[in-house]
């Protein structure tokens, strides 16, 4: 679990995070060595809807628009909800990753099961990490607002994903800016129209918790090891997703990676891509399927989930339909 996944997921759990027009606008694929381009290259070929925001989806009685989300705010969102809130009032529901209901739910679970949170028992990160990097952890959350007695007792997985925050979000946070999901959720919402989700927050939160302390604390230290101050990271892959280059805006993770020289870190991504990409594609099909059957609708997911052959285009093709770009 390091930086460059979780600066996306972390709005999975902290909606109004990270807002790339604060934050900058740097692209570090233009500085790209052409090996580094090449490899980026290599990992899209073949891909399909590698390329692309907006897609509609047809058969009969059914009608289905399909948008690749960015789960932080941005400015440029703008235009992309001026286009989808007539799609919206004229469908019968909207359905995303997940609801706001279910974010809400969020702060419940922490109350009802902290250990999935927390450390409850045992040692705490001062005791796991080596005193370097407990000094580093808690000075990095202390500028997030989290003192160290309630960070040395944050479950490794959990202080990644707070890391993953960028602090040029917290101007944003403090705002109320929230990502493209929360924005069309309010659309539907004002004009009367369904939000369904296509999991609950258990099944995120189950490809972390699900690893063992020690896999945690690798993916901790990682992330301690990848801090991206000038945000260039977070950045580059929000640009990439402006230029509709969703696919890329995934795997350049790799190519940063690479360049980090990171132990193991390819490794680490394929198995962040299998359980929080590819696994969820699957689970989310026959759900997807059962939501739109016979219903026109928006469906708005992350931009990641869009590609490759357990993405979503390719799961509304199994299922019949029509696929364009919008």
């Amino acid at each position: 679990m390091f930086r460059y996944c979780l600066s996306a997921l972390s709005c999975v759990f902290f909606p109004a995070l990270a807002a790339a027009q604060v934050c900058g606008t740097i692209n570090l694929t233009d500085e790209f060595t052409p090996a580094e381009t090449a490899f980026l290259e290599g990992q899209i070929e073949g891909v399909p809807y590698a390329e692309g925001l907006i897609w509609r989806a047809s058969k009969e009685g059914s009608d289905v628009v399909v948008v690749g989300t960015l789960h932080i705010p941005d400015a440029r969102f703008d235009p992309i909800v001026e286009t989808l809130t007539p799609e919206i009032a004229g469908s019968d529901l909207l359905i995303l990753e997940a609801t706001r209901e279910a974010e809400a739910e969020m702060a419940q679970m922490a109350a009802t099961n902290p250990e999935l949170f927390f450390l409850t028992s045992g040692p705490s990160l001062i005791d796991l990490l080596e005193p370097a990097e407990w000094d580093q952890l808690s000075a990095e959350l202390a500028q997030r607002g989290i003192p160290g007695v309630v960070a040395a007792k944050f479950q490794p997985w959990y202080a990644s994903l707070v890391m993953a925050v960028p602090m040029c979000a917290l101007t944003a946070m403090q705002a109320g800016e929230t990502g493209l999901d929360r924005r069309l959720e309010t659309v539907a919402e004002a004009a009367g129209i369904e939000v369904a989700s296509l999991e609950g927050l258990e099944a995120v939160l189950s490809a972390f918790t699900g690893e063992t302390i020690e896999d945690q604390l690798e993916g901790l230290r990682i992330t301690l090891g990848t801090q991206d101050p000038e945000n260039a990271n977070t950045s580059t892959l929000v640009e990439l997703y402006f230029e509709e280059q969703t696919r890329a805006s995934w795997e350049v993770s790799r190519v940063l990676i690479e360049r980090e020289g990171i132990e193991d870190g390819l490794q680490m991504f394929d198995e962040i891509e299998q359980s929080l990409l590819i696994d969820r594609n699957v689970t989310w099909e026959p759900v997807m399927n059962g939501l739109i059957e016979g219903k026109d609708a928006v469906l708005a997911v992350g931009a990641a989930h869009l590609s490759g052959e357990t993405g979503v285009l390719r799961a509304l093709e199994r299922a019949g339909y029509t696929v364009a770009p919008f």
